[in-house]
């Protein structure tokens, strides 16, 4: 299968634009098939579900904007996840437009707090991409690619939007990761994670078992 890794940049991009202001990422899926691209009242909508990444206090001025933005038709707020349905306009092509049945999402879409977008998709077909490159370079502002080649398909990770994890799941587990928790042999220790993180040892434990069960548990049911 050829894939393709795209690092995209256009200004008048709703979400990229809010990313890189307030110095989040979010990790999007679209909702309803596809592209999440549908028409609505003779009206071009996006629709999609974002996963976020960042500082609190940044998440909160990311939403309390989004909810102004008029372009946002509807604004569904859970968490670190929201849902939207984004009105499109001549100013605000996005790369969801010219995505067609035969490309396949690999990964979710990155907004991320460069300001940047990063896309991972694929195709049967090395035509579908180029097809696909060639319609939106013109729309960018930024248009670099990153990779486009052949991979096993074996190889190839097929995300699931993440299990519903708590401010503290997420905080611990995303500190052990960074400071090589997780890495053989490991980098660090469970009191060290949890002397930085102000907790006890027992404390931060559980919220990182607690984390690994529902992420363990949301990938074996993908798999049997």
């Amino acid at each position: 299968m050829w894939c393709l890794k795209l690092k995209l940049m256009h200004k008048d991009c709703h979400i990229g634009a809010l990313c890189k202001k307030y110095s989040i990422s979010t990790f999007a899926f679209p909702l309803g098939g596809g592209s999440g691209i549908y028409k609505k009242n003779n009206q071009t909508v996006v629709a999609g579900i974002h996963l976020m990444s960042g500082e609190e206090k940044n998440k909160k001025l990311f939403l309390n904007k989004l909810k102004k933005d008029k372009a946002i038709q509807k604004l569904e707020i859970n968490g670190n996840r929201f849902s939207y349905l984004l009105k499109l306009s001549k100013k605000n092509e996005q790369a969801q437009l010219y995505y067609t049945p035969k490309l396949i999402f690999l990964k979710p879409v990155i907004n991320s707090a460069d300001g940047f977008e990063y896309w991972e998709i694929a195709a049967w077909d090395k035509k579908a991409l180029i097809e696909f490159m060639k319609k939106i370079k013109k729309h960018m502002d930024y248009f670099e690619v990153m990779k486009l080649g052949k991979e096993n398909l074996a190889d190839v990770f097929f995300p699931q939007i993440m299990p519903k994890l708590s401010e503290k799941q997420i905080k611990s587990l995303k500190l052990a990761f960074k400071r090589g928790y997780y890495k053989y042999p490991k980098k660090t220790d469970l009191h060290k994670l949890a002397k930085e993180n102000n907790v006890s040892a027992p404390t931060f434990q559980e919220h990182l078992k607690k984390a690994e069960i529902k992420l363990i548990n949301s990938i074996i049911e993908q798999i049997i």
